[in-house]
């Protein structure tokens, strides 16, 4: 099976029901508040050029931080259902139209239920794997900020982005392997890491493009953050019209992702293809 199949075949499974769509575009803009409140606290807390923070008052510094805490909370909730809900449906989804030519949301969740022990364990390492990457970085990024050094600050970036772009391109298949395969957490580990390796071209191509589309969608509400300050209205409405429309962007291919990522899986590892049985 090639992968201008796999490619095609994704295209005209979502052209053939639409349906796929809806779940990615309920979560796309659950995120949206986290867009524009991350760009409006990057520029609020003057990340890339900081000013000392003893210069804030202790009313202003606490105020921030529980605002940050109250996203937090959010953005794990959001995380969750995206994560360990709505991903997983998908290889279970295809799976269905390949059988049946329909999809039912109701059964693919019942089947992401029925997998929960397999599929909550091993997205849950996964996601710990990927904090234990980035959190030292981070870390060192936060302190070189405060001791303004600008050399370790981006090198710490850096290193921080090229983390999360290696353990990505690892766990890639892990939502069709551990939503479709019948083996263990032990198992499901050892076949996302190595399948992701072995297609690890196409993998990386993926990834690359899910990562840049999520770029833009910050640089256009940072942009919005800053037009609205300097008291331009109109510029400010047309950036967060083009914002609402990336979100849909990001909607539309994310569920071209996942169809693609469940697909690819079950091209080229079980040898199953659209429109046959």
């Amino acid at each position: 099976m090639s992968f201008v199949r796999v490619l095609l075949d994704s295209f005209r499974l979502l052209k053939m029901c639409p349906r796929f769509f809806i779940p990615k575009i309920v979560v796309s803009f659950l995120f949206f508040p986290i867009i524009v409140l991350v760009a409006i606290y990057f520029i609020k807390l003057n990340m890339f050029s900081p000013v000392d923070l003893s210069t804030r008052s202790p009313v202003e510094l606490t105020t921030t931080l529980m605002q940050l805490l109250f996203l937090l909370v959010y953005i794990i909730l959001v995380y969750v259902i995206d994560s360990f809900m709505v991903n997983p449906m998908y290889p279970l989804l295809v799976e269905q139209y390949y059988k049946t030519q329909s999809i039912n949301f109701r059964r693919a969740f019942i089947g992401v239920i029925q997998r929960f022990k397999v599929i909550f364990p091993s997205l849950i390492i996964f996601s710990i794997a990927l904090f234990v990457v980035i959190i030292p970085v981070t870390l060192i990024a936060a302190l070189a900020r405060f001791m303004e050094n600008e050399l370790l600050f981006y090198l710490s970036l850096s290193a921080a982005v090229i983390s999360i772009f290696a353990m990505l391109i690892l766990f890639y298949l892990i939502y069709p392997v551990s939503s479709l395969e019948k083996i263990d957490l032990v198992k499901v580990l050892k076949q996302t890491v190595l399948s992701s390796l072995k297609h690890k071209g196409d993998v990386t191509l993926a990834v690359l493009v899910s990562l840049a589309i999520s770029t833009l969608s910050l640089v256009i509400a940072g942009a919005i953050v800053i037009t609205n300050n300097t008291g331009q209205p109109l510029l400010t409405l047309l950036l967060f019209l083009l914002l609402v429309a990336t979100r849909f962007l990001i909607a539309i291919f994310a569920a071209y992702q996942y169809v693609l990522n469940a697909v690819f899986y079950l091209g080229f590892e079980k040898g199953v293809f659209l429109g046959k049985k």
